[in-house]
């Protein structure tokens, strides 16, 4: 509550050569009568005297030129006297440039036409009134003495100032000076008409006008009748440029003034506000609506202003969100120096599409300086965010300091909360804070330096807030460990963690404009854990960047980014990933409950997609892939026990099938590489590589993500270096891998193998022949040959198994 210094002890400077003219006057006037020897004679009958009836209507004619002569005669003495005082007293300059005129009809009266008042030492206007009128009461005036009765102001404009320093521009005229005991005031009227006040704020940098303000105080040396009426326009913003709000002004009260203990009483105090047309861009406000009850005690000599039961009452709304407001303020005491404000209440709420807002404070005490400080070391404030989307409630409990009116600090608070979100349903997220912050009104921004502990975690943020209506968020996190599990929705024992048809909801992007730094030392989600993540990120418009992002992933390190663009009616994805010595097995199994492959991954991904859901992505993906496994294994297959016995089973493949695969087999391979080209959802690979110990491993083949189906093309071929292989040298086991990408199905075709040997058995044999038998053995190589092709396609069967079901997942 800010109260205005009102002293009217200065206007003694424009008072004082009023008395003492009407003095002089008597003066000139007293003489006349004395000097009539007929009003001497005692023996004359009054009532029939001829002289005296003639005496007493020369003074009727006296008194009644004295009552009206002065409206149409100019008195530069009162501009002149009234001027130089002023200057003297204050510095301040006086210009009267309308007619200045003493009048004693139908009361003793002061009347001052076009009157500026500039401030100190400045030819800068102070005030300016087209009419002012000070009446005074008739019998102090006989013993040159001056008390105003009632003050009367037509048109007044009034610049008042509050400085940086928190000085007001008309402190000095409140100062009491030595002549001032000839002027004193007993109010009993007080009224301006089509007023206009500018009050400007040189630290806030704002201004507030009134307009066409009609204020009458009456009766206010009356104890029971006096009262206050009130109406106008209330503006804000400076004169050049527009309005940034107006509303209209209405106030009623009971008005008691104490003359003896310089006393104005306002009882029953009914203020009200409404907002007149729209605001500046700037505010956005619509309908807003203030309303102010309460009693008003303000006392002079010394300044004093009391408040009791004052309670005020605003809504409206702001950029689509309705507000509501109540601030009760059962005392206030407001002496010279110091303020002191008690038993301070504080509800807000805020309702908006996107959810409600709503809190509360409660202040036992708030001291300090008028111009400086106000200090409480117990403030407590709650705080809770519901939507269908997202809960938050918090608890602040701190010292609170209030400077200027528009900047709050807490300067050692204590934060304690929870937070839930309807994707993590189950159970709330709790908080334990400590820290400082800092919330400026006026810039529209809070700050929070805080630690503690999220979820019984370490934890270290730095949180600022700018522009209340469309918040930005700047954020610095660096949180311990954070175990999303005991919240995810329950996952029921070989059910699928995944729905790929259930839509994205990007609702957290709606309204988000924020930046910032994230550390997380350990993320866990049902299986999946990630360790050491640091990101920064941006998002708004819908929009999110993560770049860079880095972490440790199952022990390999991940870096680059992470795009989502969620703006248009079809989301994009874009994911940039250097991966580098991971442990294969581990994410397959955490993840997709798949051990088939073994190995430390190396991984550069480039992918994009569009979709809203995940088979959307799938059916739409492109890049490039480039996998690297080093000293690996594919579980289900032995290559190399494959190869090993091929040669003994050469005499037996005419129909025959090898045994049935087992997850216990595996292939083993020092290093594995491949490279994938990614259009609209299906994978194309042509340069599979994988180097083992005895076979080399080529192939290629396509991966359709969107029916989730292979069709891959590999051929196993021996290391001749080694004995038992030897036979082998120079052949390849065609290998095709086809069905679901979950769980293939592996088809050798050992007819080609057949063939192939049967071939190099062939050619080795023409190649021992004698030269004379080269023309008969060349007439029956077509003979033999085409047999030989006619038993491998009657006989020889490719070998087709299903993988087993995959182990149960370990890590």
């Amino acid at each position: 509550m800010i109260a205005a210094n009102l002293d009217f002890s200065g206007l003694s400077h424009v008072f004082l050569p009023c008395v003492k003219i009407f003095n002089n006057l008597n003066f000139e006037i007293n003489p006349c009568l004395r000097d009539n020897p007929r009003m001497h004679r005692p023996t004359i009958d009054w009532r029939h005297s001829r002289p005296f009836r003639i005496c007493l209507l020369l003074l009727v004619m006296l008194v009644a030129l004295l009552g009206t002569v002065p409206y149409f005669i100019s008195f530069d003495l009162i501009k002149s006297g009234l001027s130089i005082m002023l200057e003297k007293d204050t510095k301040r300059q006086l210009s009267i440039r309308g007619d200045a005129r003493f009048v004693l009809l139908p009361q003793p009266a002061l009347l001052l036409d076009d009157v500026t008042l500039t401030e100190p030492g400045e030819t800068t206007i102070f005030s300016h009134a087209d009419r002012v009128r000070i009446e005074l009461s008739p019998w102090p005036l006989l013993i040159g003495k001056g008390k105003i009765k009632a003050l009367d102001f037509e048109k007044p404009a009034l610049n008042v100032i509050r400085r940086e320093d928190g000085t007001y521009n008309f402190e000095d005229l409140l100062t009491p000076k030595s002549h001032t005991k000839e002027l004193s005031f007993s109010l009993d009227t007080v009224h301006f008409t089509e007023a206009s006040f500018k009050l400007s704020d040189e630290f806030l940098g704002e201004s507030l006008r009134l307009s066409r303000l009609n204020l009458t105080m009456k009766n206010l040396s009356d104890p029971k009748a006096g009262h206050l009426d009130l109406d106008g326009m209330l503006l804000i913003g400076d004169n050049g440029r527009p309005v940034q709000w107006q509303g209209a002004l209405s106030a009623s009260a009971a008005m008691r003034y104490h003359e003896a203990d310089h006393r104005l009483l306002v009882a029953d105090l009914l203020l009200e506000l409404e907002q007149k047309g729209g605001s500046s861009p700037e505010l956005r406000l619509q309908n807003v609506k203030v309303s102010t009850v309460g009693n008003l005690v303000y006392g002079w000599q010394p300044l004093r202003f009391k408040g009791g039961e004052l309670k005020l009452n605003i809504s409206g709304q702001r950029a689509g969100q309705h507000w509501k407001g109540e601030l009760d303020v059962p005392e206030i005491l407001l002496s010279k120096e110091a303020v002191n404000l008690n038993h301070l209440k504080l509800n807000v709420d805020m309702q908006s599409p996107s959810g409600q807002l709503s809190a509360k404070a409660t202040i036992p005490n708030l001291t300090g300086l008028k111009q400086g400080l106000l200090r409480t070391e117990t403030a407590s404030f709650e705080v809770k965010l519901h939507s269908p989307e997202q809960n938050l409630a918090l608890t602040f409990a701190s010292p609170l300091e209030l400077l200027n009116g528009s900047i709050a600090r807490l300067p050692a608070y204590r934060l304690t909360g929870t937070y839930t979100n309807r994707n993590l349903p189950r159970g709330a997220i709790g908080l334990d804070l400590n820290g400082a912050g800092a919330l400026n009104l006026q810039a529209e921004s809070l700050s929070l330096s805080s630690q503690g502990q999220l979820d019984k975690s370490p934890v270290k943020a730095q949180i600022e807030v700018t522009d209340f209506v469309r918040p930005h968020y700047a954020v610095d996190v660096d949180l311990n460990k954070l175990d999303l599990s005991p919240y995810l929705p329950v996952v029921a024992a070989g059910a699928k963690t995944v729905n790929p048809d259930k839509p994205f909801d990007f609702w957290w992007l709606d309204n988000l404009d924020a930046s910032g730094k994230l550390k997380i030392g350990e993320l866990a989600m049902q299986k999946l854990h990630i360790n050491n993540i640091s990101l920064e990120f941006a998002a708004k418009n819908r929009k999110l960047n993560l770049e860079p992002l880095a972490a440790t992933l199952y022990g390999g390190q991940l870096t680059g980014s992470l795009k989502v663009d969620a703006s248009k009616k079809t989301p994009s994805f874009r994911i940039q990933q250097k991966l580098a010595n991971m442990n294969i097995n581990a994410l397959l199994t955490d993840v997709i409950d798949n051990s088939r492959f073994e190995g430390r991954g190396h991984l550069d991904l480039d992918v994009a997609a569009v979709g809203n859901q995940l088979s959307h992505l799938r059916r739409t993906a492109g890049g490039n892939v480039r996998l690297l496994l080093n000293q690996g294994a594919v579980r289900g297959i032995d290559l190399e026990a494959l190869l090993r016995t091929a040669s003994r089973q050469i005499s037996l493949m005419n129909g025959e099938t090898s045994p049935s695969l087992n997850l216990d087999a595996k292939t083993s391979f020092s290093e594995l590489r491949s490279t994938l080209t990614l259009k609209h959802g299906v994978a194309s690979n042509s340069d599979l590589a994988v180097t083992a110990g005895i076979l080399r491993l080529t192939g290629g083949g396509t991966l359709d993500l969107n029916s989730n189906a292979i069709d891959y093309n590999m051929n196993a071929s021996a290391n001749p270096k080694v004995p038992a292989l030897k036979g082998l040298s120079g052949l390849s086991l065609p290998i095709k891998l086809t069905g679901a990408l979950s769980a293939p199905e592996y088809h050798i075709d050992y007819a080609s193998l057949k063939e192939q040997i049967l071939l190099k058995q062939k050619t080795a044999s023409e190649a021992q022949a004698p030269v004379s038998k080269a023309p008969a053995q060349k007439a029956a190589q077509p003979r033999k040959a085409a047999g030989l092709k006619a038993a491998a396609g009657t006989k020889a069967t490719a070998k087709k198994t299903t993988s087993p079901k995959a182990e149960k997942p370990h890590k």
